[in-house]
């Protein structure tokens, strides 16, 4: 890395020389206040001078600056208000008074809640500084907007502490659904799932305004992220425009003198739930038990004696029969996770500038050992450099330049961190031994090689994944006011190329079982180690942009327009395909008069290149009304408390596609060689004579055309009091129709299958709500919010094979339902098994039931439990999504909490191989599988009232086995998700040691949860379980210092 550092250290050096010939044109000096109507001082919570705060006169749009003393000097006129606004620092509104001049206090704001009430209230992505909203291609005033959005800022972000800035998200973004089902070191993406108001794949994330990699960005980078849900706010993305969009927007320079920031940070880490198995003289006992079952009445002999099982307890011959916790051999009790983080923003002459570097690195659970000169821990480490420059190259000429690089390393053991998980689940303590007596490691025959946990985990050597990412923008806006005021046009081009490189340098090991006579029976074989690597992952997208604006106001008409067109291509240079194109041909138009009365409408003529010629373009389009109706003269006279009441409506069609590579034309297969019998066509006998042939692969369907979305949003933006109550509250109905699918209802024709067709319709609808209080008592500001998702679905064209019974159809009900059997309980005699009026599995006969087995009920009344008995048990997706946060901020201290949460979905814990069956079953797999303190409560003659478990059995159970509503459990939950608490030194302090701004705190992540899955097992997280990397409860500790 030592070239990298090389370049950081000349990136900061260039910083400071640039800012050091910064000059303070911008900032307005006392001479200059004489000459101006109005004059005032701007302080902080101490009484101290700001500078460089912007002042802006809203009713004139003139803006000044303050100098070193916190003094400004603007034409303004008694009675109108003015807008006071520094970075770190609470909006605060200045009444002039006749005649005389001004003192403003700023409030210092660090709560991980912006209390702007627009944010709060989940409205939209708002750059504060000047009140506008940033939509796809541009930005709009947030008093008129229509759109639909909700928006997180920055300084929510840095507050949860997490190599994935999405992790700050779930609980704060109303419409966004967030889930975590692993939680291993790297920068990935793997085991996360987002979406926006439906279940159907992942959104497009955007980074100013291009669609790339989100794992690209560190949280400081970024000014906000917004959520564009309804069709209005995404249909100028053509193609790309029904799943919804995730907007990151980053950082840029503001006016002013140079800013510095230095962020360190250390958190250790500890999974939220681990599995805990039996320990070996439980397992034992229980082994006997389920072997005793299985014969039913035949007496067995007990592959445990009472001696083994006492052994196992008193840990009197530990390698004959040991007592091995795995997960404490293999696992620390935590990891830890470091950031540091440095940038600087401000302005020059023309020019204004944000550079950030960061470093994160967080390593995994995985134990290690001296003896290896490698590393096999789960780990990762990230190197970020980032520069947004914006130039004023003439009065009328802007450009705005985006650099941004990353360096990372995802490195794991030689066989990969999941097998060895895997393995912990189910593998029981008593095994074999970590080690033999002679220090060889131990194993058995029946776990073979390589599958000494231990070993896996530091035996095996190594592997590696080098990822590289880089990234141009360039964006130059020529204002065209000669021609027309308030025409413009606007080019932008941008380049991005990522690499991914896999370097594998793994080893076989063997393992020694301890034989009777005390020698060693050798399993497996030593292998040296080896090094090879191959090319993961490299794309190419480049992205072009034309674009010609319009904005300009008559009197109390507000008329905004723009066209243009862009195309982005991506080129996956590892799969050896063409380029990936989308072109849109977008444009947009909005109307207000006297900011009362709204309209917008937008639409794009949108191409993607993998259709057939005849069906790549398409066009979509979406109108928006709107009322700001607390602006009539009515209200402002008979509700003056009413600060903000907007009602407003968008409709639109928008568009996904959804179609492979180039799958309008029809592709055939030849095999590799004229030996394989299989694959030839037989001249004579057959296996005499063949000669390879050609054959057709699965037909081609040239009509598939893209997937599209019938959407209605309606929404009330309120607010009360000065805004200090704000609420957001819509309804949506999506219909989406054209969905691609697989026919159902038709045959095999000639051997081969059909194509998939725009066959599918669903329907999703809900209501989303968002509230927020904001205010302060004197220095005491403090905020509550709370938001809240209710998602309903419907299946309303599937093109299903037919069913005969209503409880098996997928069509009229709920979108990613869990289908299985309902149980009624379980078996207490043999009396009840061999009545012949009840029902039990067709493949399963009667003679190998057992008293405590699951009994079924059949549904469908024809004696026999099969597939006709399976339907719709529950919910897989949760259809509630809600959270909320609190804090408050008091001379200096600020503490803050966010909640969340999700209801309505239920988790099938058992099931065949493959859905947890052996996980929660226990003696899987011919009986060498592990068992749980779930297990514990199993059936027996004596806790058959009681019991929470099935009788235990060895090996496969058919019958206990399946999908249904025994196992099926609540899965809904309430996550403690973040909480912080920070102090702010006084400024005479901080500088007393040569910092301005100096901030200690500390924040946690996924602290706890509360849900009924803990009732059955201690040990589940209700999100990520059984072998996956467990979620991660994080404890962090950082310092920030500002210059």
């Amino acid at each position: 890395m030592s070239q990298f550092y090389k370049k950081c250290i000349l990136a900061v050096f260039l910083v400071a020389l640039i800012t050091g010939n910064t000059t303070r044109s911008s900032a307005q000096t006392p001479g200059r206040a004489v000459a101006d109507s109005v004059r005032g001082t701007v302080v902080d919570d101490n009484g101290k001078p700001l500078r460089d705060v912007k002042i802006t006169n809203p009713a004139t749009g003139s803006s000044a600056q303050t100098n070193e003393a916190g003094i400004y000097a603007i034409r303004a006129n008694a009675g109108q208000t003015l807008i006071a606004e520094l970075p770190g620092f609470y909006l605060q509104e200045i009444r002039i008074k006749q005649g005389g001049s001004t003192v403003a206090q700023l409030t210092k704001r660090y709560l991980t809640s912006s209390l702007v009430p627009a944010n709060a209230g989940g409205k939209a992505s708002v750059d504060e500084r000047d009140g506008y909203v940033e939509v796809l291609h541009g930005r709009q005033l947030k008093k008129n907007l229509l759109q639909s959005v909700s928006t997180v800022s920055t300084n929510q972000l840095v507050t949860s502490p997490s190599a994935q800035f999405l992790a700050a998200l779930p609980g704060r973004l109303m419409g966004l659904n967030i889930g975590f089902t692993n939680g291993s070191p790297g920068l990935d993406g793997s085991g996360l799932s987002y979406n926006v108001r439906t279940a159907r794949g992942a959104n497009i994330i955007l980074i100013d305004g291009v669609q790339r990699g989100y794992l690209s960005i560190d949280p400081d980078q970024i000014e906000s992220v917004s959520v564009l849900k309804d069709a209005l706010s995404t249909v100028m993305f053509g193609q790309r425009s029904s799943n919804g969009i995730i907007s990151i927007v980053t950082k840029k320079g503001d006016r002013g003198t140079p800013r510095l920031s230095f962020n360190v940070q250390s958190a250790f880490q500890r999974p939220l739930a681990l599995p805990k198995p039996l320990s070996a003289d439980q397992y034992a006992t229980l082994y006997n038990e389920a072997q005793q079952n299985d014969a039913g009445a035949a007496a067995v002999t007990p592959r445990y004696s009472q001696a083994d099982i006492d052994a196992y307890r008193n840990g009197t011959d530990p390698y004959n029969r040991p007592n091995v916790d795995w997960y404490n051999t293999v696992l620390n009790e935590q990891s830890m996770l470091t950031r540091y983080n440095f940038n600087v923003q401000g302005s020059g002459k023309g020019f204004r500038y944000f550079v950030d570097l960061d470093n994160l690195k967080e390593t995994g659970l995985l134990k290690t050992t001296d003896a290896n000169v490698y590393n096999t821990n789960a780990q990762a480490d990230r190197y970020i450099v980032r520069t947004n420059l914006g130039v004023d190259v003439t009065p009328t000429t802007q450009v705005q330049l985006n650099l941004f690089g990353r360096i990372g390393k995802n490195n794991q053991p030689g066989g990969g961190t999941s097998g060895i998980l895997a393995s912990l689940v189910n593998t029981p303590r008593n095994a074999y031994p970590v080690f033999n007596a002679d220090g060889s490691l131990a194993g058995t025959s029946a776990y073979g090689q390589n599958v000494n946990i231990y070993g896996q985990s530091v035996s095996r050597g190594y592997q590696f994944q080098d990822v590289r990412d880089m990234a141009v923008d360039l964006q130059v806006t020529q204002k065209l006011d000669f021609a027309l005021p308030g025409l413009y046009l606007r080019a932008q081009g941008t380049y991005n190329n990522s690499t991914v490189y896999n370097t594998t340098r793994a080893k076989d090991f063997a393992v020694f079982q301890l034989q009777t006579n005390g020698t060693y029976n050798k399993i497996g074989n030593t292998s040296e180690q080896g090094n090879s690597g191959s090319a993961g992952d490299r794309t190419m997208v480049s992205y072009l942009e034309a674009a010609l604006g319009y904005e300009h106001a008559f009197g109390k008409h507000n008329l905004n327009a723009l066209v243009l067109a862009d195309r982005q291509s991506t080129l996956p240079y590892a799969s050896g395909n063409l380029p990936e194109n989308y072109t849109d041909l977008a444009a947009r138009i909005t109307y207000n008069w006297d900011d009362k009365y709204m309209a917008e409408a937008a639409g794009s003529y949108a191409g993607y290149n993998y259709f057939a010629p005849d069906k790549r373009w398409f066009p979509f389009g979406a109108v928006g009304l709107g009322w700001n109706v607390h602006r009539e003269a009515f209200m402002q006279e008979h509700a003056a408390f009413i600060s903000n009441l907007k009602l407003r409506a968008t409709y639109g069609l928008t568009g996904q596609a959804n179609a492979g590579y180039f799958t309008y034309i029809q592709t055939y297969w030849t095999p590799s060689s004229n030996t394989n019998n299989n694959d030839g066509y037989y001249f004579g006998s057959t296996g005499v004579g063949v000669e390879r042939s050609t054959g057709q692969n699965a037909l081609t369907n040239p009509a598939l055309e893209p997937e599209k979305a019938k959407k209605a949003n309606a929404g009330i933006d309120l607010g009360l009091f000065g805004n200090k109550f704000t609420l957001t509250a819509e309804y949506f109905k999506n219909k989406f129709f054209d969905l691609v699918g697989s026919p159902g209802t038709q045959t095999t024709l000639l051997g081969t299958g059909f194509p998939s067709k725009n066959i599918q319709k669903f329907d999703y609808w809900g209501h989303e709500l968002s509230a927020a209080w904001q205010s302060k008592v004197r220095s005491f500001n403090y905020f509550v919010t709370g938001n809240f998702s209710y998602v309903q679905s419907k299946v309303v064209f599937n093109d299903e094979v037919p069913k005969a019974y209503e409880y098996q159809r997928g069509t009229g009900k709920q979108v990613n339902l869990l289908y299985g059997y309902v149980a009624t309980g379980l078996f207490q005699s043999y009396a009840e098994i061999n009545d012949p009026k009840t029902a039990v599995f067709s493949s399963t006969p009667r003679s190998t039931l057992r008293p405590g087995d699951i009994r079924y009920k059949d549904l469908n009344g024809d004696g026999v439990i099969d597939n006709n008995d399976n339907g719709a048990i529950g919910s897989g997706k949760p259809t509630v999504y809600f959270g909320g946060t609190a804090g408050f901020s008091y001379k200096g201290f600020d503490v803050s909490v966010l909640v969340q949460g999700t209801a309505n979905r239920q988790l099938a814990l058992g099931g065949p191989a493959g859905q947890n069956g052996d996980f929660f079953n226990g003696f899987g797999n011919g009986g060498n599988n592990n068992a749980y303190e779930y297990n514990l409560g199993r059936w027996t003659p004596q806790t058959a009232a009681t019991a929470t478990a099935p009788r235990l059995w060895l090996g496969n159970n058919v019958n206990n086995q399946q999908v249904s509503t025994y196992w099926l459990r609540n899965a809904d939950f309430v996550r403690l998700k973040n909480a912080e608490i920070g102090y702010t030194f006084p400024v005479y302090f901080s500088r007393k040691i040569g910092i301005p701004s100096l901030r200690v705190f500390s924040n946690g992540l996924n602290l706890v949860t509360w849900s009924e899955l803990f009732d059955i097992r201690k040990d589940i997280d209700p999100e990520a379980m059984g072998a996956a990397y467990p979620t991660m409860r994080v404890f962090n500790f950082g310092v920030n210092a500002k210059f």
